[in-house]
């Protein structure tokens, strides 16, 4: 289904309208109030994008980047406002929900990573912003980093710095504060460099780089495919053409190792072709990809470990 892939497109004006239920009477018709409840309205589009308790605090996607942009400067207090900007955006057609990355364009955050090549690898910090007018997600504020060749994002879930608000009065305030020490700033980068230094010295065979993508992104054949239509048959045929790409991409420019494999995974979360077999956004599948990030990173550091071992387990996961 197409998204919303523009900011513009994104910061669309809202309100707050009383909900009534129409009751057929044989008198007529009657229009009653609902307690407790009111309606998050598209005011472009007269579009209800959800129903949510009268404690509900309604932040517009505006706000929220707002915050995100003071998110950016409070936690990375030696950057400005205006050194980040958006990078990407992206929300399903009905605009229930949203997620925005602001990226940081200047050097002096990076996490410069040099190869056996010597050759540099360099990674930013970016923040992502979540909303939603339906009550179904919190504004959150994630901090991941991205490959800044080719902008592939990632989020860490599993040494996340993250600011989550649950859509009530009583948690979100007329302003947000953005609070956090250097200290667990610096575990976050030691940490996503020796995730990173374990992926180098891993070997995979470029033969299993189309296999370990889609055992780390839950990428799945579909079941009974030869009784399936036509249009699946060719879509399942187009997505593994567009691994094998970004495979055969990734294993020349970095060699045959698991970081090189990460790229390919990263790549594919943060830009997913629209396939009627790929049942996950943008959003998900990244966190897929830093959660198989956390978790490979460490096994394949243990003695004894086997890569075809791992991946028969991931299969069958």
């Amino acid at each position: 289904m197409p998204r919303l892939s523009q900011i513009d497109d994104i910061l669309f004006p809202v309100e707050e309208h009383p909900v009534f239920v129409n009751l057929r009477m044989k008198s007529g018709e009657r229009h009653l109030p609902v307690p407790y409840k009111k309606a998050i309205v598209n005011t472009k589009t007269n579009r209800v994008l959800g129903v949510v308790s009268r404690g509900y605090r309604l932040v517009t996607n505006t706000e929220a980047l707002d915050w995100a942009y003071l998110c950016c400067s409070q936690v990375f207090s030696e950057t400005k406002p205006d050194e980040w900007e958006v990078k990407a955006s992206d929300a399903p057609r009905s605009g229930g929900h949203c997620f925005i990355d602001l990226m940081h364009h200047s050097a002096s955050l990076d996490f410069s990573l040099v190869q056996a090549e010597n050759r540099p690898e360099v990674f930013g910090p970016f923040i992502r912003v979540t909303n939603s007018y339906n009550g179904l997600r919190a504004l959150s504020f994630d901090i991941g980093y991205y490959r800044k060749v080719c902008t592939n994002g990632l989020i860490l879930p599993q040494s996340i710095i993250r600011f989550k608000f649950n859509h009530m009065h009583r948690e979100i305030g007329e302003q947000i504060r953005f609070e956090i020490d250097d200290k667990r700033l610096k575990i976050l980068k030691s940490s996503f460099t020796d995730y990173i230094g374990g992926l180098q010295k891993c070997i995979v065979p470029r033969a299993y780089f189309e296999p370990l993508l889609c055992g780390a992104l839950f990428i799945r054949k579909p079941k009974e495919i030869n009784q399936k239509s036509k249009k699946i048959k060719d879509d399942w045929k187009n997505l593994n053409h567009h691994l094998n790409i970004l495979s055969d991409h990734y294993f020349m420019e970095l060699g045959n190792n698991a970081y090189a494999a990460f790229n390919a995974i990263t790549d594919f979360a943060s830009h997913p072709p629209e396939n009627s077999c790929l049942h996950r956004d943008r959003h998900s599948l990244q966190r897929l990809a830093g959660d198989w990030l956390s978790k490979f990173s460490q096994d394949c550091k243990k003695d004894d470990f086997k890569f075809l071992e791992y991946l028969g387990k991931l299969a069958e996961e």
